[in-house]
């Protein structure tokens, strides 16, 4: 089952990519854009972080993934 802090990241990072999709198809202004575009780098660098977290708690066998 889903952490809190997981279903957070993972709707601050869904409402910045739609900001940032509606930024673009809307014809908002470069800064704007640019403002939209470091959100959802920031957001996706928190999950990036988080399931990085996840994988160091992970048992290395060797074995390869199915």
């Amino acid at each position: 089952m889903p952490s809190d802090q997981t279903r957070r990241l993972l709707k601050l990072f869904g409402v910045a990519v739609t900001v940032f999709e509606d930024a673009v198809t809307n014809g908002a202004s470069a800064e704007e854009i640019a403002r939209a575009e470091a959100e959802v780098d920031i957001r996706f660098q928190e999950i990036a972080t988080l399931v990085d977290q996840w994988r160091a708690t992970v048992p290395r066998t060797g074995a390869a993934p199915r």
